[in-house]
Parts: structure tokens; sequence; C-alpha cells
């Protein structure tokens, strides 16, 4: 059954990857909503700001691995990059829910006001580095294998970017709010 799975995969890499890459965006645009209905807790500033119509219009992104060339390169760490986004949305989806956004965001800032920031931003480093080691490994091992591969730990790499990045950047904006306050 694997093998007739992954000879379809070879012969309609495009139409598959297009599927996939579809099913990774919906999963963390759907993930993000049922976490934050009103945006008001997402770490993207982009999607933060456009709002709804932005993050539905990245799933326009399934047409990525059409693009000659380059198509797979972009869409395979996307998928990656995605998928472990909607995987981190709903791991802390229900205590959002459960709580609401607003009493969410008030116990994060409760707990961030309790915080060194050393520990916080050390945590998201720490984290993020963790999570890119599995990338870099994954390089390491197979320099010279398939290229698809070499995709997939692009996009375990940028995933831990993302954390690192988007949880820096809301870190240092809590913490903003909190000496203001």
């Amino acid at each position: 059954m694997l093998e007739g799975a992954s000879a379809f995969l070879r012969s309609h890499t495009e139409l598959c990857l297009s599927v996939v890459l579809l099913v990774a965006r919906l999963a963390d645009i759907l993930s993000t909503r049922l976490a934050t209905p009103t945006l008001r807790l997402e770490a993207n500033l982009l999607v933060r700001k456009l709002g709804w119509p932005f993050a539905w219009a990245t799933a326009l992104l399934c047409v990525l691995p059409y693009v000659a060339d380059w198509g797979s390169a972009v869409a395979i760490p996307m998928i990656v990059a995605s998928f472990f986004v909607a995987s981190q949305n709903l791991s802390r989806a229900w205590m959002m829910r459960a709580l609401g956004e607003e009493e969410y965001l008030a116990f994060m800032r409760r707990a961030f006001a309790k915080a060194r920031p050393a520990l916080v931003y050390g945590s998201i480093a720490v984290s993020s580095s963790l999570i890119a080691s599995a990338g870099l490994l994954l390089l390491l091992f197979y320099p010279q294998g398939d290229a698809r591969a070499h995709y997939f730990a692009l996009g375990i790499v940028l995933y831990a970017g993302a954390i690192a990045l988007h949880g820096s950047v809301a870190a240092r904006r809590t913490f903003r709010s909190l000496r203001r306050a």
C-alpha cells in the first residue's frame, strides 16, 4: 500500500503538494480561529494587523507547487511550518477558549509581571534552538540527499525561526505594556 501511495505521489507531485499545503494552511488558519477568534492573541503581527481576510487568503498559497523551478522548495517548508504552528495553536487553544481571550491575556500579563525577562527570552531562545537542531541534524545527516528532505529540514528550521521571532516580539510587546501600565 505504501509503495502505491509513494508511486502516486511521485507521479503527481505538484497535485499532492498542493493538496497537502492547502490542508496545512487550513489547519493553521482554523486552529488560530479556534484559539483567538478576534486575533487578539495572534503572535504574527501581519496577520493580526490585516485580519481574517488576509489569514484566509494565505490558503491560496496552495498553488505554489505549480511554480516551476522553486515551487516545491517553498511549498514543503511551508507545509512543515504550517502543521507545526497548527499543533502549537491547538496545544494552547483549550486554555484560550476556557478563559476567553481577555482573561487569557490578563493571565499572561500576570505571568510576565512576575517573570524575569532573561527567563522569558532564554526559554524562547532555547526552545526554538532545540527545534532548529532537529532540522539542522537532517541537513547534516543527509547532505547529498533528496532535495525534498532538505526542504522538510528547512521547514523545521523556518518554524523554529518563526517561534523565536514571534515569541520574542510578543514578549517584548508584553513587557513594554507592563512598563507603561
